[in-house]
């Protein structure tokens, strides 16, 4: 099969379908509710309220499809990145072209396995294709560290090799920038801060926080300045509704919209605690989440213009009003606006999936963790200078006062609400056991801060060991 570069560049893209192939159970439950809910910002209305009691079932099937879309992308680089070193060796494939290709493979399963051990803690460690598959299919659990030291080595491996951008052609792919951003992030996870620090330094220059804030997942700005590495989006054709052309769609923007305008779904909702938490003048608010009486910040969004408003609302151009809020079905009347940026999403005419990109990691991150390095290091003076690029992008001109790590976890926490990172955030900071109980008065369950090992793995591999508590 590894005979020609068209083979070898079709194994590589085969790594990022991985992101791609189940949006609902993999992406959104797999993905983006461990970072939403478990911070207790947002909750769930429909049948998955588990997260916000930390007793997320070991059969939860978003959970097993990620585990298995993860690994599926593993097993790919791990063929990519062996094969296509043979065909170097061999002269069926230019070493420049070959060494990219090799490049993305490393990068993207450094990715996979720092979001693996960023949910479930250790997992295996499969890096091998010349094992036997029995050898494959039983190999035990590394530890967290062990899974964050591998993610270093091949982050590095990647850096040798990628570009520090591409062509419009191939926009999206994973980048050396994307390659020294998750290897800070991997150093942060070890508690190396200084080499984090190192790496996010590479990024300087690179990227720079978008001016306004509310453009950063505005639908028209995918792959914009501060996006790092984002999910791409596609819809060529077919239809938005469901059963429709949605395998390169995504469905996050019915899962957050009001359902007065939609009739079914929205099943994310933010609390009005963290409306209320947001600093006087903080312009990520409106940009995060609205509430009752309140317009979308997106002058492409009219709520007036959705046809179930118009029919049943007085077609009224803001969330609900004050006097009657939109709380339909335990909801709180406040909704994330982040995903709700396509106008032509709207399932009471049938439109449920988007083609609007998925942010996963962007410079904001960078910067406060940045930030959060740098004060793990004793360099508060560095800390402030990083947390207040963030801040003053928010219309924010000073810093709180209070415990310097304290005030980055609030900063992540405004900064990064509803998006793929948060929880995960928190939980490397070590501080995520007092931060839920000093700001929500719930004590997470001995071992329930990470998620259950699936339950459909553990039957199937005899060494593989369930995280404590479940």
């Amino acid at each position: 099969m590894y005979s020609d570069p068209t083979t070898a560049a079709a194994t590589v893209t085969s790594i990022y379908d991985a992101m791609q192939m189940d949006m609902v159970e993999a992406t959104i439950k797999g993905l983006n509710y461990p970072n939403t809910y478990s911070t207790l910002d947002f909750y769930n209305i429909g049948s998955d309220t588990f997260f916000n009691t930390y007793e997320v079932p070991t059969d939860f099937d978003g959970i097993n499809q990620l585990w298995i879309k993860m690994y599926g992308g593993i097993v790919d680089a791990n063929n990519a990145i062996y094969n296509i070193e043979n065909m170097i060796e061999s002269g069926n494939i230019e070493e420049e072209y070959g060494n990219r290709l090799i490049g993305e493979s490393y990068a993207l399963r450094g990715i996979y396995y720092s979001m693996l051990a960023s949910n479930f803690g250790g997992v295996p460690l499969v890096t091998d294709i010349t094992t036997t598959s029995e050898e494959s299919l039983y190999t035990p659990r590394s530890s967290q560290n062990e899974i964050f030291e591998h993610v270093v080595q091949d982050l590095q491996m990647a850096i040798q090799y990628l570009p520090w951008s591409y062509n419009a052609e191939n926009t999206g792919r994973v980048t050396r920038g994307a390659a020294y951003a998750y290897l800070g992030n991997a150093y942060m996870w070890l508690n190396d801060y200084n080499s984090a620090i190192s790496a996010y330094e590479n990024l300087e220059g690179r990227y720079t926080l978008e001016s306004n804030y509310l453009d950063i997942h505005d639908y028209e700005n995918r792959n914009g300045v501060e996006s790092i590495f984002e999910i791409q989006m596609y819809s060529p054709s077919g239809a938005a509704n469901w059963g429709g052309n949605d395998d390169n769609m995504n469905n996050f923007q019915w899962f957050t919209m009001p359902i007065e305008i939609q009739t079914y779904g929205g099943y994310t909702v933010p609390t009005e605690q963290y409306y209320n938490s947001f600093e006087e003048g903080d312009s990520r608010k409106l940009a995060t989440l609205i509430g009752p009486g309140e317009e979308h910040p997106d002058p492409d969004i009219n709520i007036s213009e959705y046809p179930n408003i118009q029919a049943n609302y007085g077609g009224i151009n803001t969330c609900g009003t004050v006097e009657n809020p939109w709380i339909q079905e335990g909801r709180s009347g406040y909704y994330e606006v982040k995903f709700w940026r396509n106008p032509l999403i709207d399932a009471y005419v049938g439109n449920i999936f988007s083609d609007q990109n998925l942010i996963l990691l962007r410079y904001g991150q960078v910067l406060l963790s940045l930030a959060e390095a740098n004060h793990r290091v004793g360099n508060d003076a560095a800390a402030e200078q990083y947390l207040m690029q963030v801040r003053n992008r928010a219309g924010l001109n000073n810093l709180p006062s209070g415990n310097m790590l304290d005030i980055i976890l609030e900063e992540y926490r405004h900064e990064l609400g509803g998006e793929f990172s948060l929880w995960w955030l928190l939980r490397r900071s070590g501080e995520h056991i007092r931060y839920i109980s000093e700001h929500f008065g719930v004590s997470i369950p001995n071992g329930k801060d990470i998620l259950p090992i699936p339950q459909e793995q553990v039957d199937a591999n005899p060494n593989l060991e369930q995280n404590p508590g479940y």
